[in-house]
């Protein structure tokens, strides 16, 4: 499940991803990112991974890599916020399919990473 977070700011997406994504979670995901850009050009994302578990199937983690691919270049700043080995591989991997500045941040980092995806 994932939840929208940071509604108060205007130029910085937010998203929380908690336990197994879906693929019907990522789905409801990507349209909520498509009507979020429509409303402001190469935001900040926060992405909150400090609950995140991994993937319910391969077809999830192939909506997910669709996600990254169809909006590589509609973020001007990523920030990853969680830690473990697997996030720092997904963090690299990511960073290859994006022209967005990308950074991980640990979860006592939080307001850090939404100040510094905020920049412009």
């Amino acid at each position: 499940m994932f939840t929208e977070t940071l509604t108060d700011h205007d130029d910085t997406i937010g998203l929380a991803c908690e336990g197994k994504l879906s693929e019907s979670d990522l789905k409801r995901m990507h349209a909520l990112l498509h009507e979020r850009l429509q409303e402001t050009s190469k935001p900040g994302l926060v992405l909150d991974l400090t609950r995140f578990e991994g993937y319910e199937g391969p077809s999830a983690l192939l909506e997910d890599l669709k996600i990254d691919t169809a909006h590589r270049n509609d973020f001007r700043r990523v920030a990853v916020v969680g830690e473990g080995a697997l996030l720092e591989w997904g963090t690299r991997f990511a960073d290859v399919l994006t022209t967005a500045e990308l950074r991980q941040f640990d979860p006592a980092e939080m307001k850090a990473a939404i100040a510094w995806a905020s920049e412009r």
